[in-house]
């Protein structure tokens, strides 16, 4: 059963001429995740934001449906929303460092934070979670100033006061890019058993495909605002279509193999103002992607934006 269902998706900024979303669309069931890659300024965080009311004032979002546990929200008050966000959706964001007030102890923001929600009673829970995440020490931890403390510390608090509330849905926005490799690597493990645990459905932000095909049952590729590939995980990372996405995993570094053998770089382009966003960079470009926007193909168990893609993909598996 879906938790999530997006249908035409489209956000334009203030000021802006081109939508920095267009016509985005998924779905996400309760207890799987979905991880969104692109590079940046593919439209990544423009999802999160929009999945959680934060876009800026000004933004204007249009789609045929955005649903998240049977609550429509093309359709919801300020108020609404501050409702949804202390109780149905979490945020977890890129830097540790920067979610927090480095002026105050730990303690008085989570407080404040909980008393703001009316969940003052789930402190005394936070403490609890905070050890399933690696806090050996709460009291410790919740006392000391966010400079005392290390980006993964801070980071798996974050991921406990997210979680406190027990959400629906947490959506996780390059949760791990400002920590050191061993660090990531902890932190996604218990992102991964807190979401079997507790059934939970996770959105996952990230540039990094290392991360994505960690942890994510289902994957959207994101380029100049829109999602040109999107399935299973084992699919879209395992056999992919879209020249984009294979452009994607031709420049992931790999262990095997000549070790003096340069990477693959795609070829350099502007964002196509007109047809195909991808055209000015893909070499199986026809005269007709300068035109039109590419319609989606089914596939396997998603879709591609791509119609020579396809033909490669097929006459390569023949």
């Amino acid at each position: 059963m879906s938790l999530l269902k997006v249908d035409d998706l489209t956000v334009y900024y203030a000021g802006e001429q081109s939508p920095a979303l267009k016509g985005a669309s998924f779905e996400l069931d309760h207890g799987r995740t979905l991880g969104v890659v692109g590079e940046s300024g593919s439209g990544k965080t423009t999802v999160a934001l929009a999945l959680g009311g934060l876009l800026p004032s000004g933004a204007k979002m249009k789609a045929s449906r955005i649903e998240l546990g049977g609550h429509d929200l093309l359709d919801i008050s300020k108020r609404k929303w501050l409702h949804l966000r202390r109780s149905e959706v979490a945020f977890v964001f890129q830097s540790p460092v920067d979610s927090w007030n480095p002026t105050r102890v730990l303690r008085v923001q989570v407080k404040d934070a909980l008393q703001a929600a009316g969940r003052s009673d789930d402190y005394s829970r936070l403490v609890s979670v905070l050890q399933r995440v690696g806090i050996d020490d709460p009291d410790r931890a919740l006392g000391s100033y966010p400079h005392q403390l290390s980006g993964g510390m801070l980071q798996r608090i974050s991921i406990a006061v997210a979680l406190v509330h027990e959400p629906a849905l947490l959506i996780a926005d390059e949760p791990t890019s400002a920590l050191d490799s061993t660090v990531q690597a902890e932190i996604l493990e218990i992102l991964h058993e807190l979401r079997t645990e507790a059934n939970l459905s996770l959105v996952i932000i990230s540039h990094d495909l290392s991360v994505v095909s960690r942890l994510a049952d289902e994957v959207v590729v994101m380029y100049g605002g829109r999602v040109v590939e999107r399935g299973e995980t084992e699919d879209v990372l395992g056999l992919p279509v879209h020249p984009y996405t294979r452009g994607l995993l031709a420049s992931v570094p790999k262990l095997e193999g000549e070790t003096r053998t340069p990477l693959p770089a795609m070829a350099f382009g502007e964002i196509a103002d007109q047809g195909c966003v991808f055209a000015t960079r893909c070499d199986l470009r026809e005269e007709t992607c300068l035109r039109t926007d590419p319609l989606p193909i089914e596939h396997k168990s998603g879709f591609v934006a791509c119609g020579p893609g396809m033909e490669k993909w097929s006459k390569e598996r023949s």
